[in-house]
């Protein structure tokens, strides 16, 4: 069984499964309208798209030469075209035995979780951790590793929809993975993973613990040892324990100080520094920070939107309303295209704290369109 086109494809997974198109757009982590559209041809999408959503149920895509063209002009056409598409289904292995076809579901998650938020994967990436399960048993490091990448890509998922319980178990299962594996980077990132986990729930403390148990690794990447002393800085100090500001800043500067991180990476070391440092009252040089991060994930609508989030945060503990509400505006801006829980809390504290500043009229402004998003996304 095989199709020559993405409509012809999404037709017989249908009538072969006995799904509706509403099904099968839960399925994908699409719309009804897109499947719709799609399977009567009035909708078109790249290979590389079609592709990552026929893995989710088990297709693949296969790209086959049409034939060599002598003439150039035909032969152009030929080059434009490239290649006859065709989807079938994968029979290699179960699909969640396939190394390949679970890094592809976590590139997935993490690729869409970026545009849109998390809260509309949740129930996607709690399925696929029903399914990887059995991989800690597995013979294969290779699809232990991929399961380990998938359990953490579904973890940050179900933190961004606020589903703390499951996404610390998700972690954990990443981390269990990771040993069995024997894979030292994958540990480390499941510690960091863990310890950030902790830190958006409040408890500090258990952050500072995972942190330090990943740097605790052997042989650690710089770039590991970049992203896991930030949690650990972040984490202390948050504590508000006495003695903590000057080893977490100690740690801040331990980070900045690796060469080679990629540009995740060092955008994540500047916010994370911002914030620690506008909470230490080092209003100026935490704003620097917290500027450069903003600026390096525009494009990327979540983490833009988080980010602005907290500069508006720190610029109202500043006192500077009127940079405040100049954030706050883009934040509004940005809110139709998210669907996070991370960031409507961060909406919510933003209003709480902007509240005294409410007489300012930039800042009223802000604030009334702020609460226009809040009240769309709780209706």
């Amino acid at each position: 069984m095989e199709a020559r086109s993405l409509a012809e494809a999404l037709k017989l997974i249908m009538k072969g499964r006995g799904w509706s198109q509403l099904r099968l757009a839960r399925e994908l982590g699409v719309s009804q309208v897109w499947v719709s559209q799609v399977s009567r041809e009035q909708r078109d999408t790249g290979i590389m798209k079609a592709s990552r959503l026929l893995a989710r149920v088990g297709w693949e895509l296969c790209i086959t030469p049409i034939g060599e063209e002598e003439d150039p002009v035909k032969r152009r056409s030929f080059i434009a075209a490239a290649a006859s598409v065709t989807f079938m289904p994968s029979a290699k292995v179960g699909p969640y035995q396939d190394p390949q076809y679970l890094r592809a579901l976590a590139t997935q998650l993490r690729t869409t979780r970026y545009e849109i938020g998390g809260v509309p994967l949740a129930a996607t990436a709690l399925r696929h951790l029903g399914k990887i399960g059995q991989s800690i048993n597995a013979s294969d490091p290779d699809l232990q590793v991929a399961s380990a990448g998938l359990a953490r890509a579904a973890s940050v998922v179900l933190y961004d929809a606020r589903m703390f319980e499951k996404s610390e178990s998700a972690g954990n299962l990443a981390l269990v993975l990771a040993k069995r594996a024997d894979h030292l980077e994958d540990t480390a990132h499941a510690f960091e993973l863990l310890s950030q986990v902790s830190s958006y729930r409040g408890d500090y403390r258990r952050a500072a613990m995972y942190a330090q148990r990943g740097l605790g690794l052997p042989a650690l990447t710089d770039e590991c040892k970049a992203r896991l002393s930030v949690r650990l800085g972040v984490s202390l100090a948050k504590t508000k324990v006495g003695g903590t500001e000057r080893r977490s800043r100690t740690l801040l500067d331990v980070a900045h100080g690796y060469d080679g991180s990629s540009s995740g990476t060092t955008a994540m070391i500047l916010g994370s520094s911002g914030i620690v440092l506008s909470s230490l009252g080092h209003h100026e040089e935490g704003e620097r920070y917290l500027d450069e991060a903003v600026h390096r994930f525009q494009g990327i609508p979540l983490l833009h939107g988080l980010w602005l989030g907290e500069s508006a945060h720190a610029a109202i503990r500043a006192a500077d309303p009127n940079r405040a509400a100049h954030h706050m505006q883009i934040v509004a801006r940005l809110a139709p295209l998210i669907t996070s829980s991370r960031f409507d809390q961060k909406v919510d504290e933003i209003l709480a704290v902007s509240a005294r500043w409410a007489s300012v009229p930039e800042m009223r402004d802000a604030r009334e369109q702020l609460r226009t998003i809040q009240s769309s996304t709780k209706a």
